[in-house]
Formats: C-alpha cells, structure tokens, sequence
C-alpha cells in the first residue's frame, strides 16, 4: 500500500523545520497543517490506545488560530503521547476553530517539535487556495 503524499514541502531553515502547507480553502489548510506536521516528525509507532478528542482553540486572526491549533495539538501529543491522524474540521472563522481529532497513544521516530512559531508565519490566498508557511521550534 502506498502512503499518500500530504500537500506540503518542507523549506530550507538554519535550526528549525520549516514548511510550505497548502489546501482548497481554510478549512483545508488547518487540517493539512495539523498531519503535515506530525509527519514531519517520522512514523509513528502504536504504543497504547486510539484517541478522540474534540479541540476548540481562538485567535484573533487565521495567523494567530493556526499557531494556536497547532500548539494545542502539541500540547496532547506532549503531556499524553497522542498522536493524531485524522482531523475533522466542524466551525471555522479567523477567530475559532472546533474539530475533532482522532489518533492513537504512541511514538514518533525523528525529534519531536516543541512548537509552531510565529517566525516566518505568513498565511496567503492563492488562485488554487490558500497555503501557509510555518516555522518549528525542533
């Protein structure tokens, strides 16, 4: 079986990991930044039981939510090894996101991230859609 290929690229950057991410509209977006960056961090290995978790997260700008969504899934992946591989998106505005996030306890085999950053961030409309650049904290 082959893996499907995520729509992003990672970019050249002095320590961190950078990455372009792109997607039909917003909504999209988030949710390819979401596995873009979980992939980043290599295969991950099943070590306990599968997740759901319902996540809302505000902002006050799409710039500042998708730190924000990114951060957040982070924080569960960190404080109770959670890993996610499937993303629903139910509401989104500059201002909030609610989605449901499904996964399972495990490990990955490359550094973890500590966090996305507002360095670089730049979020911008294309005639495809929309696609973002973020910068990790490794």
């Amino acid at each position: 079986m082959t893996k499907k290929r995520l729509p992003y690229e990672e970019l050249e950057h002095t320590a961190d990991w950078k990455i372009r991410v792109w997607g039909r509209d917003y909504a999209d977006l988030f949710r390819n930044a979401a596995l873009a960056m979980y992939d980043l961090m290599g295969p991950a290995r099943r070590t306990g039981p599968q997740v759901e978790r319902r996540v809302v997260v505000e902002g006050v700008d799409y710039p500042s939510l998708l730190v924000a969504w990114l951060n957040e899934l982070l924080f569960y992946s960190e404080t109770y090894g959670e890993i996610f591989t499937d993303v629903e998106i139910h509401h989104l505005s500059p201002e909030r996101l609610e989605a449901t996030v499904r996964g399972f306890v495990g490990e990955t085999e490359l550094s973890k991230i500590k966090a996305a950053t507002y360095h670089e961030l730049e979020i911008r409309e294309t005639p495809q859609g929309v696609e973002a650049t973020i910068v990790f904290d490794v």
